[in-house]
């Protein structure tokens, strides 16, 4: 559906391939091919161009049922950010783009957001969904986390963004197993030392 941006428009109402209400177009991003739904589950679903079926009368029906939606799209698109050689965030990356399933090029506002959520205080859990803990301190610039030492941690962890996978209202996803990340990890790279160190 070459014309799915087109016809998008907040407020629209989302139902699955069986007819089944899945919730509310809340917002949408022509350009990598997503939209955002809140209504049936709890928190937001993130649906790419190519689950839509067809557009009716205030409403968007899709190509898959309510249980896709609810497992499958329950967290936002993979961002892979770039960094210079120093660790630096550039300000570009890439994400797998909802009308072809190809990665695309990520423009600064969107890794600027995506940035902006991360903050101290966050949940972060590791690739097997078991949480490490939460973000004690984060450092934009350089695009670091430090991870609060608490309950099975008992280093320090400093996480690169490049190791998140996705964020959802549970928290920092990362794409990363904990025994990857306690062995990786738990040195401070000179690139952020001056932020984190006093």
């Amino acid at each position: 559906m070459s014309n799915v941006g087109d016809q998008l428009r907040e407020g629209l109402d989302v139902y699955d391939v069986e007819a089944v209400k899945v919730g509310r177009v809340l917002r949408f991003d022509r350009t990598l091919g997503y939209f955002e739904t809140l209504g049936a589950f709890a928190g937001s679903r993130y649906i790419p161009f190519w689950a839509i079926e067809s557009f009716g009368k205030d409403r968007v029906r899709l190509n898959v049922t309510k249980s896709v939606v609810a497992e499958v799209y329950d967290h936002m698109p993979s961002v892979t950010p770039e960094l210079t050689p120093e660790g630096r965030l550039t300000g570009t990356g890439t994400v797998q783009s909802g009308k072809t399933g190809r990665t695309v090029p990520l423009d600064a506002d969107a890794i600027r957001e995506i940035r902006e959520r991360i903050h101290p205080g966050t949940a972060v859990l590791d690739a097997d969904d078991e949480k490490l803990g939460t973000i004690q301190a984060y450092d934009s610039d350089t695009g670091y986390m430090r991870i609060e030492k608490r309950g099975p941690l008992d280093k320090e962890i400093f996480l690169p963004v490049t190791s998140v996978s996705f964020l959802d209202d549970e928290g920092i996803h990362l794409s990363v197993a904990r025994n990857t990340i306690m062995t990786r990890f738990v040195r401070l790279p000179d690139v952020a030392r001056a932020y984190f160190v006093p």
